[in-house]
């Protein structure tokens, strides 16, 4: 996407002697170690680990990859993401009883017991399995609201009240920082703040284990507009009015267009009367561990789009950003 916008742990010691003059020393050395030795061995529990491992996997069976799984006992605790199958493997310090628990992805609950005590026996693996389920995901629509990033001002870069009051997109990204772009519709006329508010709509992401699909219905948008989608995560939950701080509220600086990572998938483009109805799909479950996903939506002044690259300042604004979280 364009520059703006988007989820683990791991010693070695060296002893020495000194050379032994005698025999006699020597014959004593070894009657030690041989009687350290046979200590160790009347406690097998002495430097023993084990292992844990398991799955992560929707009711229909489908894997969830990036699923963080920590397993603990006492002070130790290891953390593992699952891989794209969805499985994982923790190395445990010791054997006995562990407590093993999930992340939940965004939008989902545990079908089993989360966290779950299994006991860890030595040279064995232990296995827990944990199934989920996908919960309606809520979207908190960013519209009618001028500031989302600091960028939509008027001619003399302020933010905008009036609403007759022209557009203007602010490079707040790229140099000249500050320079102002006129936002202007796909006919040429320049876009108002009533025009601008008028953005609304709905979307609900469906998250499948390893795809997810982003049902788009809004309407108020700019009449035969271009608009591309993408995908942010927040360290943070935000109110709809809450400005964002993008420099520290974003997990990454770059974030990727839904659908194919060159961009080929993630355009759309309004009709006749500011209407957006469609269906995007992209090829991992979009729902993870963070905080909170953001779904920018950027309008493209000039009907341009850039692939899964950076899109320039004085091309684009956005609009809106869709909230899950």
């Amino acid at each position: 996407m364009r520059t703006k916008f988007h989820s683990m742990y791991i010693m070695d010691t060296n002893t020495g002697r000194s050379k032994f003059r005698t025999l006699q020393n020597l014959k004593v050395v070894v009657f030690s170690i041989a009687i350290a030795i046979g200590c160790s061995n009347e406690d097998p529990q002495l430097a023993q680990s084990g292992e844990i491992n398991g799955t992560v996997k929707g009711e229909n069976g489908n894997p969830y990859p990036s699923t963080l799984i920590s397993s603990s006992k006492g002070t130790e605790k290891n953390t593992r993401a699952t891989n794209e199958e969805g499985v994982f493997k923790l190395t445990t310090k010791d054997i006995g009883s562990y407590n093993v628990e999930m992340a939940l992805p965004l939008s989902t609950e545990a079908v089993l017991a989360n966290p779950a005590t299994i006991n860890v026996l030595a040279d064995q693996a232990a296995t827990v399995d944990f199934v989920i389920k996908p919960l309606p995901a809520k979207a908190h629509l960013n519209f009618g609201e001028v500031q989302l990033l600091e960028e939509i001002v008027d001619k003399n870069g302020n933010t905008p009240t009036n609403p007759n009051e022209p557009l203007y997109a602010k490079n707040i990204f790229d140099a000249p920082l500050g320079q102002l772009t006129e936002i202007k519709a796909p006919d040429g006329h320049q876009i108002i703040l009533s025009e601008f508010k008028t953005a609304k709509g709905d979307m609900l992401v469906h998250c499948n284990g390893n795809s997810s699909t982003v049902e788009i219905a809004l309407e108020g948008m700019i009449p035969n507009g271009t608009y591309t989608f993408w995908l942010a995560y927040l360290k943070r939950t935000v109110m709809v009015t809450e400005s964002i701080d993008f420099a520290n509220d974003f997990v990454n600086f770059n974030n990727p267009p839904i659908g194919p990572s060159d961009g080929s998938g993630n355009a759309l483009v309004a009709d006749a009367n500011g209407k957006i109805e469609a269906t995007l799909e992209h090829a991992s479950c979009i729902l993870t561990d963070e905080v909170a996903l953001v779904i920018p939506v950027l309008y493209h002044i000039n009907g341009k789009t850039f692939g899964g690259g950076h899109v320039p300042d004085t091309e684009e604004m956005a609009q809106m950003l869709v909230y899950f979280q």
